[in-house]
């Protein structure tokens, strides 16, 4: 097997659930970001791209976008052992933008390079000589520290509060109030930990090391320019004990597609004392217009999905700490659904609600979905049954001024080029983008190739026959999907 691009085909829009986790501690004596075979420590799993809410959507969220205290050096080692310390003073730091790559903002050396790493090749390690006039010669893998401090809101003080990360290059460790959280690596996917057992009321900090350079960038070979920071936004999000973690939807069109059957496959976590009993789970569908779809009742009791769970010996063992999944399904059938295609990009909301057993909303979510089907049929492809050609473009996140930090400005001018250009279909080279590209897409009408950040390029696939390497191979597709 030789493998050097890896692609997911999604005829937008789309959700799907997926799930894996793993918990260990910090070897301190140990690089772990030149070791391929750990890719996170307590980083949760991932998830469809959603934020619950009690009232009002992001009522329970905390932005921690903004000016964050920053400290660079071309090598880890020059950074400060005890930098995350609360007791540690970064007032001779430098202030700097997050979302923001250091690169463009005056922080080391932007580097292009089309079909070769930018770092002395020796896998898993990143830190080996190259040549003296090799730019990563000094800079051999540029590292940024990151402090700021937030106030807890008050109304979160009994919650769990998770910290997201929506994409950092190339690895990174996080810490709160002076406690090592987790760490995370692949530069252009989401991570998110739990931050609850190291908060306290008030002022607290967070810190955060982020490596230009880690094992994984041996799968991030990809020919663009190579920059790191913060790419994405950084947020707080707050939920109950007992919340909706994961919600997989599918939408199956009758073979005349003028009926279809909703599916709705939600994954509910409970931790502490909550075990489910007296909760239940309700789904409604929305058109256009903000009226509801007559449909059948979407409706479960959220114990007895917890007792389905346990004998189909699907559930995960139960810990204190992290919680465990309750599965189970919702159904419904809906008449004459207006069709999603990239001419004729109609969508429905779908909203969730979570009620303990007074009826009093714990949480919702709501999710934009369309009604399409994908076939291939005798060599065509077949949108809702209609034969369709993919008149389609690359695209990079990639801004002149900024870098891998795009705007919501940027994005929209980008698809308004494409639909005048008659253009229906966009690759996201190299990588999963923006979850606001995805949501765009959907509303404006564009078949997206969705592109995993995986790209061997340089070596050729060299690693793709290292068993070694086969948890890294298999990390960036389901965190993509």
């Amino acid at each position: 097997m030789n493998l050097r691009h890896i692609y997911t085909l999604l005829i937008l829009p789309t959700l799907i659930a997926c799930t894996q986790e793993q918990t260990n501690t910090l070897d301190t004596n140990h690089n772990i970001w030149e070791d391929q075979t750990i890719l996170q420590i307590n980083r949760e799993a991932p998830h469809a791209n959603f934020i619950a809410y009690q009232t009002t959507p992001n009522d329970r969220t905390l932005s921690l976008d903004g000016q964050w205290k920053f400290r660079w050096t071309p090598i880890p080692d020059e950074q400060d052992d005890n930098f995350f310390a609360t007791s540690y003073s970064d007032s001779h730091w430098d202030n700097i933008a997050v979302p923001g790559d250091w690169e463009m903002l005056g922080y080391g050396t932007p580097i292009y390079s089309s079909s070769s790493d930018t770092f002395f090749v020796d896998p898993p390690r990143v830190m080996g000589e190259p040549k003296k006039n090799y730019t990563a010669y000094v800079e051999r893998n540029p590292t940024g520290c990151y402090r700021r401090t937030f106030d807890l809101p008050k109304e979160w003080t009994d919650k769990e509060v998770y910290i997201h990360l929506g994409a950092v290059s190339s690895a990174v460790y996080v810490y709160i109030n002076g406690q090592f959280v987790g760490y995370s690596q692949g530069s252009m996917e989401p991570a998110e930990f739990r931050l609850t057992p190291y908060l306290h009321s008030g002022s607290n900090l967070v810190a955060l090391r982020v490596l230009k350079y880690s094992d994984g960038s041996y799968l991030e070979d990809q020919d663009m320019w190579r920059l790191a920071g913060i790419h994405r936004n950084i947020y707080l999000f707050a939920t109950e004990k007992i919340r909706i973690k994961d919600i997989g939807v599918r939408t199956e069109l009758a073979d005349d597609y003028k009926s279809a059957r909703l599916t709705i496959h939600p994954e509910v976590v409970a931790t502490g004392s909550e075990n489910g009993q007296g909760y239940t789970l309700s789904a409604t569908l929305f058109d256009a217009n903000g009226q509801i779809v007559p449909h059948d009742t979407m409706k479960a009791d959220v114990m007895t999905m917890l007792n389905k769970a346990h004998k189909a010996g699907i559930m995960n063992q139960r810990t204190p700490q992290r919680g465990y999944p309750i599965w189970g399904w919702l159904y419904a059938d809906i008449k004459n659904p207006k069709l999603w295609s990239a001419e004729t990009p109609n969508l429905y909301r779908l909203e969730l609600k979570l009620a303990d057993s007074l009826g009093n909303i714990v949480e919702k979510a709501t999710l934009n979905i369309g009604f399409r089907s994908v076939e291939i049929a005798n060599g065509q492809l077949l949108v809702n049954g209609v034969p369709t050609r993919l008149r389609g473009v690359n695209r990079h996140e990639m801004d002149p001024r900024s870098g891998h930090v795009v705007s919501e400005e940027g994005m929209l001018q980008d698809i308004l080029l494409m639909k005048r250009a008659n253009v229906n279909a966009v690759r996201t080279c190299h990588y999963p983008n923006h979850p606001r590209w995805y949501e765009l897409c959907d509303s404006l009408g564009l078949y997206v190739l969705d592109e995993v950040d995986i790209e061997e390029h340089g070596l050729r696939g060299g690693l793709a026959d290292d068993p070694t390497w086969a948890a890294a191979w298999l990390d960036r597709p389901q965190r993509l999907v």
